[in-house]
């Protein structure tokens, strides 16, 4: 039977170029010439010495065995240094689709994880892969390699080359630079133009982005209706620094215990659990678990205080009497942890942050009272304090005697103010009506200000525009999460 590449013989398959490139010191065209004001651009230097070593072979005729094909980064390859299984691999790979689920760089290179399980591995080495393809035959490449070699180069193209460009048997392009040297302080660059996910590595104070450990218990936490990821299981503690097999990953009589480990050690099973509950889902459901926790929270506190009914856990913490320190403690911590996972998520959960922020903020205005007015279990002080200092309104927001500065740390408003005006556009009613209340109960000035500047952004994002039309990263609500997007 005839190689499978030789149907593919002459052809060509074209796709426009990105829009930006990532520059590379240095360009120089693959033919060997700098390309005109090529500041700005990048490309990649043809390997003198090789090409002149196979200049006879690379001026064959098609019909004599070459083959040729335009990828989908605009490259044009020359496959004909190829043997015939190593170019039907090419093949596959030029012309295919592949997902990267996540990249990273390390100490040894730069690992790419594909969906479905195979791991590529670029290094001063031969490119490597975990597919059963590649761990038949070693010596050569599969077509993962050949697919995420191409999408890298063309990342550092200003235009596509003039020259068609030879592949070796590892699949890595003849060209110089080589791409681990182009890679070196810019993968998180390409990873944005590629739109693949980034994953720094744990212990970098640069970043706000969950560890690997953070993200299993935050993805296994979602399938929860209550348990938010910091609660999630704090008996299982593990890290990636000591490697687990499968079979040291398995927890007799714990199967969630067990998952969660092959989850932080196993690409595999994390990235399956990804797919399942995918980031944009993860985001939405967090957020709104923090905003049912703080309304269950003060249905019990309002409960309580009205007819000394003891609230069950989980809205109480330690599931004994609501004190109103316990409640201010509860409602600071669940603002704080929305504002921290604000731009933890990005650019995921927007939305539902500013939902329960809104919600939060509009409870509050709403108890400028003493909660005890009323009461039917003859209670008039819970440890002694007087009406203000029970009252939530007046020790979360305040009143008009108090002197805050204008870069006070106000309640709720200053987590608003990590939200883009563009997610507040559909709370504008309620956070009107939220100016409204505190005006008539005399708020600080501060607050006032800094609310009606909040007011502002949000219709004027309204009346551009912004906001207008998007979708929600993740669909979600506590009751089942029936659509999510990725």
């Amino acid at each position: 039977m005839a190689p499978p590449t030789r149907q593919f013989h002459r052809l060509s398959i074209g796709q426009d170029m990105p829009a930006s490139r990532i520059p590379a010191e240095g360009p120089v065209d693959p033919s060997g010439g700098r390309q005109d004001g090529g500041n700005d651009s990048s490309s990649v230097e043809s390997e003198s010495e090789e090409e002149s070593e196979d200049s006879e072979e690379s001026s064959a005729d098609e019909s004599d065995g070459g083959s040729k094909v335009r990828a989908h980064s605009g490259i044009t390859y020359d496959l004909s240094h190829l043997d015939t299984e190593s170019e039907a691999q090419a093949m596959v790979g030029l012309m295919g689709e592949f997902d990267v689920v996540n990249c990273r760089a390390s100490s040894e290179g730069f690992d790419f994880q594909l969906l479905d399980r195979p791991r590529v591995h670029i290094g001063p080495d031969a490119p490597t892969c975990t597919c059963s393809t590649f761990q038949d035959r070693p010596e050569g490449a599969c077509q993962h390699i050949f697919w995420l070699l191409d999408q890298l180069h063309g990342c550092f193209l200003s235009k596509p080359p003039s020259a068609e460009v030879a592949l070796s048997q590892d699949g890595r392009p003849r060209v110089r630079p080589r791409i681990e040297d182009l890679l070196k302080g810019k993968l998180e660059a390409v990873a944005n133009q590629l739109n693949w996910q980034y994953l720094r590595n744990e212990g970098d104070s640069r970043t706000t982005a969950m560890t690997r450990v953070e993200k299993v218990r935050d993805v296994l936490s979602a399938f929860s209706p209550t348990i938010l990821p910091e609660d999630f299981r704090p008996d299982l503690v593990e890290t990636t620094t000591q490697a687990r097999t499968a079979e040291q990953c398995v927890v007799q009589g714990d199967f969630e215990a067990t998952i969660f480990r092959l989850a932080v050690h196993d690409d595999g099973v994390r990235s399956s659990l990804c797919k399942a509950m995918p980031a944009g889902a993860c985001a939405a459901i967090y957020f709104d678990k923090i905003q049912e926790h703080s309304r269950r929270l003060l249905s019990d506190f309002d409960r309580y205080c009205a007819t000394g009914e003891i609230p069950s856990a989980p809205s109480s913490p330690g599931g004994g009497p609501l004190l109103v320190d316990q409640v201010l403690e509860e409602l600071r911590r669940s603002v704080s942890r929305i504002r921290s996972h604000i731009s933890i998520r990005a650019p995921y959960g927007s939305e539902s942050a500013a939902k329960a922020l809104v919600f939060i903020l509009d409870a509050i205005s709403s108890r400028n009272k003493d909660p005890l007015d009323g009461n039917t279990w003859g209670r008039t002080s819970f440890q002694g304090e007087d009406e203000d200092q029970r009252n939530l309104y007046h020790m979360l927001i305040g009143s008009e005697d108090m002197d805050l500065d204008s870069d006070a740390d106000l309640f709720v408003l200053d987590a608003l103010d990590a939200l883009a005006p563009g997610s507040l556009y559909q709370f504008i009613d309620v956070l009107r009506d939220i100016r409204g209340k505190i005006e008539v109960n005399r708020a600080p000035k501060a607050f006032l200000v800094r609310l009606g500047a909040l007011v502002r952004s949000a219709e004027s994002a309204s009346a551009s525009g912004v906001g207008s039309g998007q979708k929600r990263p993740a669909v979600g609500n506590s009751g089942g999460h029936s659509k999510r997007s990725r």
